[in-house]
């Protein structure tokens, strides 16, 4: 009689994150790190599946401690970037289309129709709410240990600040595509004004997504006679947002060089 094979140890990791991850989902905004310690996410695996895991078979075999259990299961949730790639090429195709409106105006385009396909993303992967209440989570919560939570902070900050890096990039390249830069008054260095455009562009999303998360009617879209001619252009609120923002701290470059046969 043939026996069953036995899971190798990359399996049983997949298969418990797995079961973390759907508990993760089920609690979206309210998930917290109590929602995903072991015997909770080992009594939803055998609930939902019949496979039995107990800690013996986790602990120091796959994680040393619960701690490292759940920053695992935190790297998993923390894919915040994952809506850039697709914003930047809206940006690549509004700059195509509006570069002989000038280059605060192709800005503005940019502003209108990049900061929706992060929306789009986001709304279409509810690990983004969990993450965003995992990380509300840590300031409240009185059950795990003040060094876990410290830890689970730690790692938090360090993806905020990845993607705010990727998001400064990726707006410093849209930028000099385009012809503009950080305003000399405000910033001392373009660095500088370009990862606070990505901070509070990056607020600002996440402000939105959760509004929408509740009722998408909470963010109409809106008509601004913003086309080529004075034409009116559907906005959503978010990037009519976005674009104050950018408009507020975005200038010419004079030392830009044009291509007038965009």
């Amino acid at each position: 009689m043939p026996t069953s094979r036995r899971r190798t140890r990359e399996e049983t990791r997949e298969l418990v994150i797995n079961a973390a991850l759907d508990l993760v989902r089920q609690h979206g905004l309210g998930v917290e790190p109590t929602t995903i310690t072991y015997q909770r996410v080992f009594n939803h695996l055998e609930s939902t599946s019949g496979v039995r895991i107990t800690r013996a078979s986790v602990h120091e075999r796959l994680w040393t401690s619960q701690d490292e259990f759940q920053l695992d299961v935190l790297l998993r949730v923390s894919r915040m970037t994952t809506g850039w790639g697709a914003a930047a090429d809206a940006a690549a195709t509004a700059i195509a289309h509006t570069a002989e409106w000038g280059s605060l105006s192709t800005m503005r385009e940019v502003a209108r129709v990049a900061p929706n396909e992060v929306l789009k993303i986001a709304a279409s992967d509810p690990l983004f709410y969990s993450w965003v209440g995992f990380t509300l989570s840590l300031a409240k919560d009185l059950v795990t240990s003040e060094e876990s939570r410290r830890t689970l902070a730690e790692r938090a900050a360090a993806e905020y600040a990845a993607t705010e890096t990727t998001g400064a990039e990726q707006v410093a390249a849209i930028a000099d595509a385009v012809g503009v830069r950080p305003r000399a008054d405000i910033f001392p260095t373009s660095a500088e004004g370009y990862r606070l455009i990505a901070q509070l562009g990056l607020t600002l999303a996440e402000g939105a997504m959760v509004r929408m998360r509740f009722d998408e009617n909470e963010l109409p879209d809106i008509r601004l006679g913003t086309g080529m001619d004075g034409e009116e252009q559907t906005w959503t609120i978010f990037a009519a947002g976005y674009w104050a923002l950018l408009n507020t701290f975005l200038e010419e470059d004079p030392d830009a060089e044009r291509d007038d046969s965009a």
